[in-house]
């Protein structure tokens, strides 16, 4: 029996009749006969060391444990399985937090590791204690598929943005472009990293609905598994969608601004190319000859009307070709 610090957060859930109930953290090797969940918030390298002794896990998967950023994964130990998954929460509409969650699977045991508290595993632990997770199969099953389900809203939400920026495109203000623009490149990141951590979860789950783990193969549990599993593959098929509907929306965004700054290259050109006309003939008639009938009423009016009567075909025929 190991001393566990008072500073290290940890919480064991044994399973006692219908119902978990809490028990020291110290105690986990004496209860291993009965389903039991340790859990530890932001362990130090000496804490884990403690659990990696009691316990005997092994001493890369401790290394990982204390990681952070760690690539979705599943390894085989002498004695244990160690998992990497990660739960998603959006506390804000563009702000989403990534937390690691590193689980050991033993006989009768399961040992939960992260940085900080998320909802997942608060509503998994309510379960837990109700009695309504009987055995470590269903404990891991119910951890593993709170938090797949809230990447389902994480995912959601971000095709509404995607819905909201692309509504933008159709505002010609410079302002709106600008802003829509920028956001639809942080959406693009944002579905690029959440891409990352979801794609490799599959392989997890895949090695999980297989029933290759001995500890959690129970009758009929293996279904459970696949479900997660397809629901895994359903939220990276959607960020694949909104990830490919967000470049075609950056594309038409850019598309747009091109055709709105063709509108007005072409407006300047047919005002320059009416100015140049107006040009040629006051040009004509700026020269120094004398042959010029510089005095002459009648030349000035001819030179007016010879002006406004270009000017006038000229803007009637952009206007026809609707370049005005």
């Amino acid at each position: 029996m190991t001393a566990y610090p008072r500073a290290v957060p940890a919480t064991l859930l044994v399973r006692d009749g219908e119902t978990a109930v809490e028990r020291p953290a110290a105690d986990l090797s004496e209860l291993r006969d009965r389903p039991c969940w340790l859990d530890l918030v932001a362990p130090r390298e000496q804490d884990l060391a403690l659990v990696a002794e009691e316990l005997g896990l092994h001493a890369l998967a401790i290394e990982d444990a204390l990681q952070r950023h760690e690539r979705p994964k599943i390894e085989s130990y002498e004695g244990h399985y160690f998992i990497v998954f990660y739960a998603l929460e959006a506390r804000t509409p563009d702000v989403v937090r990534h937390h690691q969650v590193s689980i050991f699977v033993l006989q009768n045991a399961i040992v939960t590791v992260h940085g900080e508290e998320f909802s997942a595993r608060l509503a998994v632990e309510k379960r837990f204690r109700d009695g309504l997770l009987a055995t470590t199969g269903l404990l891991l099953h119910a951890l593993l598929d709170t938090m797949v389900d809230q990447y389902f809203e994480i995912v959601d939400a971000f095709g509404d943005r995607v819905e909201l920026l692309e509504s933008l495109i159709i505002d010609d203000t410079a302002k709106a472009y600008q802003a829509s623009l920028r956001e639809l490149f942080l959406l693009k990141r944002d579905l690029v990293q959440i891409r990352r951590v979801v794609a490799p979860e599959r392989e997890v789950l895949s090695v999980l609905a297989r029933g290759d783990i001995q500890e959690l193969r129970e009758q009929g549990r293996r279904a459970y598994y696949q479900d997660v599993y397809d629901h895994i593959v359903r939220v990276t098929e959607e960020i694949d969608t909104f990830r490919d509907l967000t470049s075609n929306v950056i594309d038409a965004h850019i598309a747009a601004a091109s055709n709105r700054l063709n509108g007005v290259v072409k407006v300047l050109t047919s005002a320059a190319t009416v100015l140049l006309v107006l040009s040629v003939i006051t040009s004509f008639f700026g020269m120094n000859f004398t042959a010029l009938p510089f005095e002459s009423d009648v030349a000035f009016w001819v030179a007016m009307a010879a002006m406004v009567l270009a000017g006038g075909l000229l803007f009637a025929y952009f206007r026809r070709k609707e370049y005005l």
